[in-house]
Parts: structure tokens; C-alpha cells; sequence
């Protein structure tokens, strides 16, 4: 007998609703994209870099500058740099070493690092005595100076050694083929471990040189004395500085610093072993490159974290390049002839016309075209008053546009820094003139004002020098600079500009600003435009509130900002992304070159600068600096 159950649905449809749900989800699963997507995707892998030495040290910024730049351009998988600087040559005893041991097994103990790049001999011992503390099963890369400075047998299985690849052999060389006249050959070295690794890679090559030249190692020496030694060489020779971490006395250098002092001091030629040393003092040399030592232990990370084996890697370092310092061959009478092929010469001064050969064509064509303008429109004058008065304005724009065209991209300083000195002098010239022509005259008074005429005259002359150097190309003076010196200094400069232009003046500095390294008639450049900027935009206002304000205070520990507040019209938030282009400008007769040039003088110090509008009106100008590293402890 066969029963039917009538419960309005068709016979078998939840039998067929499950196998189309089935389908789906075998459809969804299977799908390109979603499990194979989440198996393909690269696992992330973070390099831990450590340092020997401090942050500060020229060679180990350089390197981590480019190890940075290397990652940026796109490695196979996802990679994740840390930094550490060990600070090693500084503190070389066993508290200390126990102290950074405790440090990192405390950062890094709960941290998956798939490999290490330990960089300096200082460092390399230290993690040969107790890197199993802390890494013990982790890839670990050892670079020094030379592989042998430690015994294979102390070294882990998972370790591998790498050498810088100082080139001392060929600089001597390059020494004897410059300076044939030379007989006499001083080597100057530290006493730190990096120092006498190096020291004994040089030591290394001498027996080669033994019957061209007396070689003499000055190694074990207090620093005062060598200084004194270096100034009194004889005339045949020569100084090859390698390294200078500390001294006989323990004390502590930055080998850069001391070797520009030797430099100096020296009467006779100093040559070196790494291209940070160019540019302060050194010939050159046959140069190690600290940027493509960074590009090199990038590429060899890489290959590690790829899964090749550490035994297939090079411990060679790679091939230097002879390197110099023209201003270093001009000032020991070295013939570029006689530089070996493929040498790299840098800091060579170029003309002006080879610098601004565009913008000199441009100021004639601008000069001749309003000459002939104002040679036509003087004769179709028929009052001379007429014609006076529209010569004098066309002599005035003339003068304007040849001020602000002719000096290029450092018309904004000459017009701003040249103008207050000049007017100190004329204020102090006139006062002269009114006391010397008193009954009797007050020749104290007189005395006064001479001085300030003095003052205004150096004043004028260093904004020249700056100006000519900064034309021809020539480091900037880089300094430790007080930021409310700096500021104060501007005020008094464009505090009578704002009295005349009613315009008031409000400063709100920070308590404890820390000093800030910099070029300080540049950072001066880019306040006094930022300020007269301000000055124009609050004229343009008309009557309202006239306010400008000028604040400075500490950004993320590591920078100082320093803002211009105007209370003017504002800028368009469409404009204020175009503003710092070359050439664009919101003012009737402005050449749009002053915004520009103050980002590149502030992104050149490490710094940046940026516009936004004021919630009420006006605009804020904000440019930070870092701070002076000593500063920062």
C-alpha cells in the first residue's frame, strides 16, 4: 500500500536544495583567487641591523641610508629593517658589553627576526662571546674589517664573515704615482678594535713599499701631541689617515671630525680610505663607498632570506673608486693629469656663466627689451616732468627685475638680507652727521655710530661672501644654531618693515628649545620670506585685524617647527598644494621663485615645509628642523 504526504512541497526538493548549496560552496572554495590567493602570498621577513658604532658616525648614516633606499626598490617579499647602533668603540669594556647583551635579549625576545647584519669588529666579538644569549639559532652576517681578525673556530655555525673591503694597497700607490716627490709616509690610526683592524690591513701592504718610502704608523698617540706632529712634517710628505675611534687616553672621536682637524692642521697632503671622508679635508684616495656597502649587505639579505646557503657567499668586499676633492688638488698643486683613469672628481667649481648661462641670457634679453622701452617712450615725452617720472619708474622695475633675475634662485636673500645692512649704515652715517654737527660735537656718540656703520658693513660683506659661495657651489657652514637667536636676529631685521606697514609682531617660543644644526643665513633666508610674505598677504586684508606671529616649539622630539602666522586673505585650499611650485605665485608681481627655494634650502637640511589655511583667516607657514644631535643625547 503506498501513502502519499501532501505538505505542499514537491517530492525529493530538500534533497535538491542541499546539492545546489554543495555546489556553491564547492564553487566558492575552489575559486582562483580566494585559498590560492591566501597560500601565494609572501610571508614578511624582518632584518635586524646592528651597528658598533653611534647614530651620529658619518659611515653607519650613510649605510643605513642606503639600505633603506635598496628595500624601497621593491625586494621579492615583504621586508621589515631594524636598527640598532651598539655604540661599541665608545664604551669598550665587558659591563658594557653585558649591558647591551641584556638590551636586546630584552627588545628582541618576543620577536621573530629571520636574520642579523652585525656591522664592525667591536660588534663581531661581542656577538661571538654572547650571541647565543640572545640569537642563538638566527642567521647571523659578521661584517669587519678583515675575516681574519677572529679565529674560525670561535665562530657559531650559524655565522658568516664579510669584509668591508678596505683598499689601503692602492691609495699608497695612488699616493706615490701623485706625489712622486714624497718620501715620507704617515699612517694615522686609532686604537680602537675597528681601528687597529684597519691598521693591520695596512701593515699588511707596507713590505711592498718598504724601499720607496719611509712608512711610519702613528697609532699609539694622545691626540693633542699628533696635532702638534702634523704641523711640522717635512716638506716630502704625505698623511694617510684611516681611523680614529679613540686614542691612547681613551678618549672618543668621530673619525670624520678628527681627520678634517688634521687636514687643517697639516702642512703636507692627507688621504683616506672611505668616501664620507671627502668633501672635509682629504685629497681622496682609492674610496670605499659606504652607499653601495649598504646596496651590498641589502642584496646579500635577500639572497639569505631566499634560502641560499651562507657558505656560497662572497666575503670579499667589493672593488673601490678612486675619489678626490678638487679643491684639494688645487690646494696642493696636484695635476688632474696625472689622476688614474675613471676617476671621480668631485666639488669642482663652476663658472658662473656654466651654472646660470639660461638665466644671464634671459636678464640681457629682459635689460636690452626695457632699455629700448624706455629709450622710445623719453622721447615721446613732451614734459620733462612727465618724462622724468615714468623714466624713474621704468629705472625702478628695471632695477627690481635685474635685483631679483640676475642673482637666480638666491634673488629672495639678496633682496631681504642685502637691504637691512645698507640701512643700518645710512641710519648710523646720518646720526654721525647730526652728532659731529653739535655744539660740541659728541664725539662719543660719533664713535657709536662709526661702529655700527663697521657692524653694517661686515654685515653686508658676509651676506656677499654667502651669496658668491653658494654661487660657486661651496659646502654650507653647517652649525649648532640657538633657535631663538635665530628668530630674535630676523625680528630685528624686519621689525621696522612691520612698523611701517602697521603690522603687529607676536612671538611664542617654547621653553628649553634645544639647538638645531644648520646653515644659518639660509635658515635666516627662509624665515625673512616666509614673514614678508605674510607682511603682503595681511596688506592685501585692507583694515581688518593685522597680525603676524612667530612660533616655534619642539615636533616628535627629534625636530624643532617654526611657524609664520598671518592674519591676511588666505590662500585657496585648491592653491596651497601649487604654491611651493617653481614659477607659481598669487601675487600680482611676484616671479613664484621664493616658496620654491625655501622648500629646497629646508628639505636640503633634512627638514620639511608646508602651508594650510588658519581656521578664522590667514594662512600658517611651518617649516621644521631636526635637532642638533648632540642635543638629542
Amino acid at each position: 500500500m503506498t501513502t502519499n504526504n501532501h505538505t505542499g512541497k514537491l517530492p525529493g526538493t530538500g534533497h535538491i536544495a542541499k546539492l545546489i548549496l554543495a555546489v556553491l560552496l564547492t564553487w566558492v572554495l575552489c575559486k582562483p583567487g580566494v585559498s590560492a590567493l591566501a597560500a601565494e602570498e609572501p610571508v614578511s621577513k624582518r632584518i635586524l641591523a646592528i651597528f658598533a658604532f653611534k647614530q651620529a658616525l658619518p659611515w653607519a648614516y650613510r649605510i643605513e641610508e642606503s639600505m633603506r633606499a635598496a628595500l624601497a626598490s621593491e625586494p621579492p617579499f615583504p621586508i621589515e629593517l631594524n636598527i640598532e647602533h651598539a655604540d661599541l668603540p665608545r664604551y669598550p669594556d665587558e659591563t658594557y658589553f653585558r649591558k647591551v647583551v641584556d638590551l636586546y635579549r630584552y627588545k628582541y625576545s618576543g620577536q621573530k627576526v629571520d636574520l642579523i647584519l652585525a656591522l664592525g669588529d667591536e660588534l663581531a666579538e661581542l656577538l661571538i662571546k654572547h650571541g647565543d644569549e640572545f640569537f642563538s639559532d638566527i642567521p647571523l652576517v659578521l661584517v669587519t674589517s678583515e675575516t681574519e681578525t677572529f679565529p674560525q673556530d670561535l665562530k657559531k655555525p650559524n655565522m658568516t664573515s664579510l669584509v668591508w673591503g678596505w683598499d689601503t694597497g692602492s691609495t699608497i700607490a695612488l699616493i706615490q704615482d701623485l706625489l712622486p716627490q714624497i718620501k715620507h709616509l704617515f699612517i694615522i690610526s686609532g686604537t680602537s678594535k675597528t681601528d687597529l683592524s684597519i691598521s693591520e690591513n695596512a701593515l699588511g701592504v707596507v713590505p711592498k713599499y718598504e724601499n720607496k718610502l719611509n712608512i711610519q704608523f702613528v697609532t699609539d698617540f694622545v691626540t693633542s701631541e699628533m696635532l702638534e706632529k702634523v704641523a711640522k712634517l717635512p716638506n716630502d710628505s704625505a698623511i694617510f689617515f684611516l681611523s680614529v675611534l679613540r686614542d691612547a687616553n681613551d678618549e672618543y672621536f668621530v673619525s670624520r671630525d678628527l681627520m678634517h682637524v688634521v687636514s687643517e692642521r697639516a702642512n703636507v697632503p692627507t688621504f683616506g680610505i672611505g668616501d664620507t671622508y671627502l668633501g672635509h679635508g682629504i685629497v681622496g684616495g682609492s674610496l670605499l663607498s659606504a652607499g653601495n656597502q649598504g646596496k651590498r649587505l641589502i642584496n646579500i639579505a635577500v639572497r639569505l632570506l631566499s634560502g641560499e646557503s651562507v657558505k656560497g657567499m662572497e666575503s670579499k668586499g667589493i672593488e673601490n673608486q678612486p675619489m678626490f676633492d678638487w679643491r684639494q688638488l688645487q690646494r696642493w698643486s696636484i695635476d688632474e693629469e696625472r689622476l688614474p683613469p675613471g676617476s671621480i672628481v668631485r666639488y669642482r667649481a663652476a663658472s658662473i656663466w656654466e651654472d646660470h648661462k639660461g638665466k644671464i641670457i634671459g636678464v640681457i634679453a629682459i635689460i636690452f627689451s626695457q632699455t629700448v622701452a624706455l629709450f622710445f617712450m623719453l622721447i615721446q615725452r613732451k614734459k620733462r616732468s612727465q618724462a622724468e617720472e615714468e623714466s624713474q619708474r621704468l629705472r625702478d622695475e628695471l632695477a627690481h627685475i635685474s635685483r631679483v633675475l640676475s642673482m637666480g634662485e638666491i634673488a629672495t636673500s639678496l633682496a631681504h638680507e642685502i637691504n637691512q645692512p645698507l640701512a643700518a649704515i645710512q641710519s648710523y652715517a646720518q646720526a654721525a652727521q647730526r652728532f659731529l654737527g653739535g655744539d660740541p660735537p659728541d664725539i662719543d656718540e660719533v664713535g657709536k655710530s662709526l661702529r655700527g656703520v663697521v657692524a653694517g658693513n661686515r654685515r653686508a660683506n658676509e651676506v656677499i661672501r654667502r651669496i658668491r659661495m653658494t654661487l660657486e657651489k661651496k659646502p654650507t657652514e653647517r652649525q649648532p644654531l640657538q633657535v631663538k637667536d635665530l628668530i630674535h636676529d630676523v625680528i630685528m631685521l624686519v621689525q621696522r618693515s612691520a612698523d611701517e606697514k602697521k603690522v603687529l609682531l607676536k612671538l611664542d617660543l617654547a621653553a628649553g628649545l634645544p639647538q638645531v644644526l644648520g646653515d644659518r643665513t639660509q635658515l635666516q633666508q627662509v624665515l625673512l620670506n616666509l614673514i614678508f610674505n605674510g607682511f603682503e598677504a595681511i596688506g592685501d586684508a585692507g583694515d581688518s585685524s593685522r597680525e603676524l606671529a612667530v612660533q616655534a616649539s619642539i615636533e616628535e622630539s627629534d625636530s624643532v617647527m617654526i611657524s609664520v602666522k598671518d592674519s591676511g586673505v588666505g590662500i585657496d585650499e585648491k592653491r596651497l598644494d601649487r604654491v611651493f611650485d617653481t614659477f607659481f605665485t598669487t601675487k600680482h608681481e611676484g616671479l613664484g621663485m621664493g616658496l620654491s627655494i625655501s622648500r629646497s634650502i629646508i628639505e636640503d637640511h633634512g627638514g620639511r615645509l608646508w602651508a594650510a589655511q588658519n581656521p578664522d583667516k590667514g594662512t600658517t607657514f611651518s617649516f621644521t628642523v631636526p635637532i642638533y644631535m648632540e642635543d638629542l643625547g
